[in-house]
């Protein structure tokens, strides 16, 4: 009789241990990219690979994505439950489908890597000159739909630009070619992939949005209305453990780029180093970033940016920050501060 209740005793406790175990690994999150995954997206592949989110109860897809105009359309649609999209593409859906709105949750570039990028060969020496030149660019592109608001601060006269529509791929490879004039895009992919073209950093010339009135948030976390509705709890894991990352690659961003290859196996660590760097440095470990952490917004400037796109793309209504941005899921202030290192201390392990 007791063997018989000592196994009864196990085998309860072996199936109590499974169910957590179940339980504890039941929460699905398909997550997509803005982009092509590289260097840059280091805190989520870290995160990934290391266990940070199965150690949150997650189970995590990430795929690649193909602009942030179609994140956002995969989100309200719910065939992502997360996601990587620029905060200012989420203010021009929100406005005009309120019905389907949803917030960010954490920003992930606290400055924009929004650019315009030309040739020096163009002749092109300031914005006011891309008027009645052709600019290339894939619809999606979250820098291109920004290109009003640019083009009014600059005064460029944006009825006179010709707009050709070309694929994300071959961006680049149509600027070489001198068969557009400018393209826009993210400065640390344009000109990572003009250099892998052939073409000589002194070649290059380009205006940072930031650097001309326009100090915009840019990519971001953002979760489905659905998935934020049945899984807030998910949300809270998914951020804690994507900070994890993000701290492990502003100690070491070498283990960014080995997150990158190992993901995507096709991928050039010497470029994809390159381009972390100037992605760091630029956009992702701010001087902001670094007085008070990661992840949160500055309300006077996110309200600025808010009236300037609403005002920019005619929308039909100006969204209320609430609706755009959503602190309530973010760590507390202290568990976002990230220890960094000087930009001439990092990739030791390559130089």
């Amino acid at each position: 009789m007791r063997s018989v209740g000592f196994a009864a005793v196990a085998l309860h406790l072996l199936g109590a241990i499974a169910a957590s175990g179940t339980a504890h690994a039941q929460t699905r999150v398909r997550f997509t990219l803005d982009w092509i995954p590289g260097a840059t997206h280091g805190a989520f592949l870290i995160a990934q690979q290391k266990g940070y989110y199965k150690a949150e109860g997650l189970d995590v897809t990430i795929d690649r994505g193909k602009g942030s105009a179609e994140v956002v359309r995969q989100l309200a649609a719910g065939v992502y439950d997360m996601g990587f999209p620029d905060i200012n593409t989420v203010m021009d859906f929100d406005a005009r489908n309120p019905e389907s709105a949803f917030p960010v949750v954490m920003i992930g570039y606290e400055e924009a890597p929004a650019a315009i990028v030309t040739l020096k060969s163009s002749g092109i020496a300031e914005p006011k000159q891309l008027n009645g030149r052709k600019l290339g660019s894939a619809p999606n592109d979250s820098t291109f739909k920004l290109f009003p608001i640019f083009a009014r601060k600059t005064g460029v006269d944006a009825a006179s630009v010709e707009f050709q529509t070309i694929d994300p791929a071959l961006r680049e490879v149509l600027l070489v070619q001198k068969k557009v004039d400018a393209i826009p895009g993210q400065i640390f992919n344009a000109l990572l992939e003009l250099k892998a073209k052939g073409v000589a950093p002194a070649d290059v010339r380009y205006f940072m949005y930031k650097d001309y009135g326009l100090p915009l948030y840019a990519n971001s976390v953002a979760a489905s209305p659905r998935f934020l509705k049945e899984h807030p709890d998910a949300v809270r894991g998914f951020l804690r453990a994507t900070l994890k990352g993000l701290k492990d690659m502003a100690r070491d961003p070498e283990a960014a780029v080995s997150a990158a290859v190992a993901f995507e196996p096709l991928l050039n660590p010497d470029i994809e180093r390159e381009r972390l760097k100037v992605a760091l440095d630029c956009c992702i470990l701010t001087e902001t970033v670094r007085k008070k952490g990661f992840g949160d917004i500055d309300r006077e400037r996110l309200e600025t940016n808010i009236t300037e796109i609403a005002e920019a793309y005619n929308l039909p209504r100006r969204p209320k920050l609430e609706e755009i941005f959503d602190a309530a899921y973010l760590p507390d202030e202290k568990e976002r501060l990230i220890e960094t290192v000087l930009p001439a201390q990092r990739f030791k392990k390559s130089e």
